[in-house]
């Protein structure tokens, strides 16, 4: 989850349609988390917002199990559509990813990420649904958000991770395009470069491509800027 920053704001409306997709992935929606109470070893609730904000208001507390993640749907221990948040995960770079929340892996972390599975998120209380982005960062929606393909999918994502980022297309060779990606947050920020990188956009093992794909850039006559869904992962 990106540091939380002052910009420009693109925000996701939890009204729009959100497509049944249960069947072929999990979407999450990544938010600053603050542990407020602990239920039990998976169990516990959290505020998106700074709490000593809005005088840790325990009405604006979001329980969650930190167990019904992707990887125990896998394991067929739940379903797919119980699936509540992204597991914590070693991203890119060795990178610790996803929901970093204690409160018992891989210890107690009183101020970290969750990632909220989309349908989940969706059914919140407005009161209590996190921002998207989160509030003070800039940046659009799409740079917040994981996504996850089942493993027992007919499809070459099956079981890959992939994760938002804002890029824009400098140069197209084939299905090769020569991309501006900017690091997750940081599309509004002028003072922040972007990285700079050849990726085939038709290679699923690099970038979420194929049928429904989150990525909106393309070559030909496909948008330029916008959403490219890197490898982030296997489950």
């Amino acid at each position: 989850m990106p540091p939380v920053r002052e910009g420009v704001v693109k925000t996701v409306n939890a009204g729009a349609a959100i497509h049944d997709d249960a069947a072929l992935r999990s979407v999450f929606v990544g938010t600053p988390a603050f542990l407020g109470r602990i239920d039990g070893e998976t169990q516990c609730a959290f505020w998106s917002e700074e709490p000593v904000d809005h005088d840790f208001d325990p009405e604006l507390l979001i329980e969650i199990d930190l167990k019904l993640t992707p990887s125990a749907a896998a394991a067929k221990e739940i379903s797919w559509e119980q699936v509540q948040v992204d597991d914590c995960f070693t991203g890119p770079n060795g990178v610790v990813s996803g929901s970093t929340l204690g409160p018992a892996w891989p210890e107690l972390r009183l101020a970290a990420a969750v990632y909220l599975e989309r349908r989940f998120w969706a059914a919140l209380p407005a009161g209590r649904r996190p921002a998207c982005p989160p509030v003070g960062m800039s940046g659009h929606a799409f740079e917040c958000m994981n996504v996850v393909y089942r493993p027992d999918v007919d499809d070459p994502r099956a079981g890959r991770r992939y994760a938002g980022h804002c890029a824009q297309i400098l140069d197209e060779r084939g299905s090769l395009a020569q991309v501006a990606v900017h690091p997750p947050g940081t599309s509004e920020e002028p003072n922040t470069p972007p990285v700079t990188m050849w990726i085939d956009l038709a290679s699923s093992e690099q970038c979420d491509a194929g049928t429904d794909s989150l990525t909106t850039i393309g070559v030909g006559n496909a948008p330029k800027r916008g959403a490219l869904f890197l490898i982030s992962g296997r489950l």
